[in-house]
């Protein structure tokens, strides 16, 4: 587990109790809100949510459709949490790459506002192909910094997060990540902060 997880794993652990009324937790509404209303689900799909929180997003997919949903997340207090309010999805605590999960065996992956701190996002891409069904689909949602911003981010604040960040990508950097991958028809666009990408296997 590399530095900048670690620091991820720590500040998680720290807010969990109170993530929901926290700054971030506000930050993070409208990136779910995006995937809830774009996220296409069946009857009987198998969902995992990576960096899954206390299970917010995985909870409100679980309304859309009656699916096997699967959470993970790094902090074991942010699992702890999810366990408790959403009983019917299954949760663990794990890195996002490898992902603990046999090969082929999910219909849909979710990242919500994440993405951004994932220290091995290629690993992470490859673990996705491997994981997903043919035709299974990747839905993230990101924050939207314009190009200066995104430069400032990723070159004065981030190196020195105490939260883990460790780069915000363009669409064009997250379409090259996931090409490299194999992922074919890829899809983004951009609605107030929210970067959505979505890539099919």
């Amino acid at each position: 587990m590399g530095k900048r997880t670690e620091r991820s794993k720590k500040t998680y652990d720290q807010m969990a109790a109170e993530y929901d009324t926290s700054p971030e937790g506000y930050y993070t509404k409208p990136h779910k809100s995006e995937l809830i209303r774009q996220v296409i689900l069946r009857n009987g799909d198998s969902v995992l949510d990576v960096a899954c929180g206390n299970g917010t997003l995985l909870g409100a997919l679980s309304k859309k459709a009656s699916i096997h949903g699967f959470g993970i997340d790094l902090s074991e207090k942010m699992i702890a949490a999810a366990r408790g309010r959403h009983p019917k999805c299954t949760f663990a605590v794990s890195t996002c790459a490898p992902l603990p999960f046999e090969n082929e065996s999910m219909d849909v992956i979710t990242v919500s506002c994440a993405f951004h701190h994932f220290e091995t996002p290629h690993a992470f891409a490859s673990e996705c192909i491997r994981v997903l069904k043919k035709n299974g689909v990747i839905c993230m949602a990101e924050p939207f910094f314009t190009p200066v911003i995104r430069l400032l981010a990723n070159t004065v604040v981030f190196p020195f997060s105490k939260s883990g960040d460790v780069k915000v990508y363009s669409e064009q950097e997250l379409c090259r990540i996931f090409e490299a991958a194999g992922f074919r028809g890829i899809e983004t666009y951009i609605s107030g902060t929210v970067l959505f990408f979505s890539a099919k296997k």
